[in-house]
């Protein structure tokens, strides 16, 4: 009996309360919905062996921690916003004779309830949605699939325990803080915080500093290695930075504008002032949040977005012919001799014919400039990137027959190409060795990722002769004998296209490997186009579904946190409004002035989101050439298109939730 009472007070009270309960309610149904999609896509990307290989299976289960993480900051910050507003309702439940266990029992019927709402409505929705973004995934993927509704149990299985466990916690939270609280507290609980705010010089500074460091490590990192090497830690600075600011320096700015005579004495900036100044100290926590949240939202769409988009110019690029072979010389020249031989064999047998072939034998390494302009060996672990050097060693023969120029290199005389510099003089030494330059040559007649593919320092050395390449080889081998940068080898490259039938095509990559084992010693590669195409397009496509649910993801919980910003704004205001009124002040000034404070709070953070984003581009060109996407322009462009897209989507999220607060105000 007693049960069936607090069950009708518990949902009496979330009627009462709905303002609060329903958009928190619609959360939990779109992040269970999103979870249990998820977790359902990787149960029938398995079921199917859907994919090529693990790629995407790795990285839809890191999304679902972060599922996880950000399902748990929603919950808790909207379960603590919903005890905060009604503390005073609880405390004089208190007065009139509940007791707390009375209470624990009512709060435990309204997260069940609440619970119950958000697990089978999400249930039902990802049931509905989760085989139609599936064939959107498969679609980004370029994998064709036909349609088969289904429900994965293991899929609804976990995402009822996942949920039940946080649920769980959010309701001993809520015992907890009944348990611990008396009520005059939460009697008192909505006239916390009514103090001007104290400026605190020491954290304001400190977010300055934060920020500008943050913001010089983005900036002057030099080439891939570096940016890689401090981007995490300028993202941590950055993100302690904003919170400082937000907390102390937003305030410490706002009480400045205040003891300046000619800005603060004047009818519109007496009043904003000094209501930004309560309105910071209020919501600087959740401002901060909001700009990292809307940061975090354009940098993850605009990458994978620009990934996807550039994957035919990474693939033209990395492949001058459609199909690549390699392998080990290991001392003997023949051995190129016999991979092509091996590649026609192949091509006859299977009814395609070979064209456009060429290859060379090549000897990579890195090596560090120095201040005198001589290099050293390197194995790649130099600071400075801007001296950082890669060296391709190939013979005057295979120059000759790739490019049809001649240059009659003598012993110890060496012909250069250098990509982006000209700093080689009349004598090329790396280390112990030293050659007379000829000549330079504008093009290697060679293929090579740091050529094609970043803009790292590349230098192309042009030797006499195979035995040349080998005294290069065994003086970096006997340097780094005893380290971790291991051995190099001497290698044949193959590149050449086929012509056929798209099925003798087909039949001849399927079989190529295994036949070319049985004739090539130390074979190394064996690639075409098509088969990095399948793979580019199941590993960026795969980043870009997961970027763009990350992305919805923060949205929910930047509305969410928006929305329950704008109640509190409301609540606050609602009094400030009718003293407003009592001093004078028409009804248009008073909504021009609200209008305008909320306006400066509400896209601050838009505002901060899009200066992280504009000092983080440098930083992240560079992360996104390591992942071989060279076109800056699709880049540029796609992070553009985000940042105004999200900026609308932002505006109209406040317009949205902007009406309750003027609901509440008047």
């Amino acid at each position: 009996m007693r049960n069936s009472l607090y069950f009708k007070l518990a949902r009496s009270n979330l009627k009462k309360n709905r303002q609060i309960y329903f958009p928190y309610t619609l959360a939990n149904i779109l992040i269970v919905s999103m979870y249990y999609i998820l977790k359902s896509i990787r149960s029938m990307m398995l079921k199917y062996e859907t994919t090529q290989g693990s790629n995407s299976d790795m990285i839809l289960n890191f999304c679902t921690i972060v599922a996880v993480i950000m399902a748990c900051i929603i919950l808790f910050y909207v379960n603590s916003f919903v005890i905060r507003q009604r503390k005073k309702e609880i405390g004089l439940y208190c007065v009139l004779g509940m007791e707390k266990r009375h209470l624990s029992t009512m709060m435990f019927w309204e997260v069940l309830i609440t619970a119950l709402r958000g697990l089978v409505g999400g249930m039902i929705a990802g049931a509905l949605l989760s085989q139609f973004v599936f064939l959107i995934f498969l679609s980004m993927l370029r994998i064709p699939s036909d349609l088969r509704f289904e429900i994965p149990l293991d899929a609804v299985g976990n995402t009822c325990l996942t949920f039940g466990i946080l649920y769980l916690i959010v309701l001993i939270y809520n015992i907890l803080a009944v348990v611990r609280t008396n009520p005059i507290e939460f009697l008192q609980g909505a006239k916390e915080g009514e103090k001007e705010p104290k400026v605190r010089k020491l954290p304001a500074i400190l977010g300055v500093v934060l920020l500008a460091a943050g913001y010089t490590f983005a900036i002057r990192a030099q080439g891939v290695y570096e940016t890689l090497k401090i981007f995490l830690p300028a993202v941590v600075l950055v993100i302690a930075a904003t919170y400082l600011l937000f907390l102390a320096g937003s305030i410490a700015f706002l009480k400045w504008m205040k003891k300046r005579e000619k800005i603060y004495y004047r009818p519109r900036n007496f009043i904003t002032i000094s209501g930004m100044i309560y309105r910071m100290k209020q919501n600087a926590a959740g401002l901060a949040t909001i700009c990292i949240l809307s940061t975090a939202v354009i940098v993850s769409i605009s990458t994978s977005f620009s990934l996807y988009l550039g994957e035919e110019d990474i693939l033209e690029k990395r492949f001058p012919r459609d199909y690549m072979s390699s392998c080990i010389l290991d001392g003997q020249e023949s051995n190129g001799t016999v991979l092509q031989e091996a590649v026609q064999k192949h091509a006859d047998r299977t009814g395609v014919k070979v064209t456009e072939g060429f290859g060379y034998k090549q000897l990579w390494m890195a090596g560090f400039q120095e201040v005198n302009g001589t290099f050293t060996l390197s194995d790649g672990e130099q600071a400075d990137a801007s001296k950082l050097y890669v060296f391709a060693f190939l013979t005057q023969d295979d120059y000759s027959k790739n490019t049809g120029e001649k240059l009659d290199l003598a012993k110890g005389e060496a012909a250069v190409y250098e990509k982006n510099k000209n700093q080689v003089s009349e004598t090329l030494t790396l280390d112990q060795l030293s050659w007379n330059v000829r000549t330079t040559v504008d093009d290697p007649g060679i293929w090579n990722e740091a050529l094609y593919l970043s803009d790292a320092n590349f230098m192309a050395v042009i030797l006499p002769d195979l035995k040349s390449m080998e005294t290069v080889l065994n003086a970096y081998n006997e340097r780094y004998a005893d380290t971790r940068a291991g051995s190099r080898e001497i290698t044949y490259e193959y590149y050449y296209n086929i012509e056929g039938t798209d099925a003798e095509k087909d039949t001849f990559f399927k079989t190529l490997r295994e036949n070319l084992v049985e004739d090539v010693e130390r074979l190394m590669t064996v690639d075409n186009i098509d088969q990095a195409r399948a793979h580019y397009y199941e590993q960026y496509g795969t980043f870009l579904f997961i970027g763009i649910f990350l992305s919805i993801l923060f949205l929910i919980a930047a509305s969410l946190i928006i929305y329950y910003k704008q109640i509190t704004e409301g609540f606050d205001d609602r009094e400030r409004y009718q003293i407003m009124k009592k001093v004078g002040m028409t009804n248009d000034e008073i909504r021009s002035t609200i209008r305008r404070q909320i306006l400066q709070v509400f896209f601050l953070p838009l505002l901060m989101a899009a200066m992280h984003t504009a000092a983080a581009f440098p930083a992240l060109v560079d992360i996104m050439r390591a992942l071989n996407l060279i076109n800056q322009a699709i880049f540029a462009q796609c992070t553009i298109a985000v940042t105004l897209t999200f900026a609308a989507v932002y505006f109209i999220i406040y317009t949205i939730t902007s009406r309750t607060y003027y609901r509440i105000v008047q």
